[in-house]
């Protein structure tokens, strides 16, 4: 199962890999994480197959490290069939909760397409 593959292949990186969202109880303690999640499947135009897409969140505490950005699309690309969006990798910051530190996160989207049975 592909959200399977993503997964492993993320661990490689980072062993705190969530799917959809960080647990709430461990988002209190852990700041360093990737989180994945899917986004819409687009049908092929001539309709022979699909485009899924997921994006990868990197989140880390003050910065995101230089050439992290590169390891995650590199094990992501390992995945037969999955391919960077083409999208902006997108940068968000956020203050961490009853602290002055802030919170880096790098967004990518991947495409895999798959043909229709």
């Amino acid at each position: 199962m592909i959200l399977n593959d993503i997964r492993e292949k993320l661990q490689e990186i980072d062993p705190n890999v969530f799917y959809g969202m960080v647990d709430p109880v461990m988002q209190e303690t852990v700041w360093d994480y990737i989180v994945f999640n899917r986004k819409p499947t687009k049908v092929n135009e001539n309709k022979t197959g699909y485009s899924y897409y997921f994006t990868v969140n990197i989140v880390r505490e003050n910065f995101i490290p230089e050439g992290l950005d590169m390891a995650v699309i590199e094990k992501m690309r390992s995945i037969p069939g999955m391919k960077l969006a083409g999208t902006d990798m997108q940068y968000t910051y956020v203050r961490k909760p009853n602290t002055n530190a802030v919170v880096e996160m790098l967004s990518i989207d991947f495409v895999k397409a798959v043909k229709a049975a």
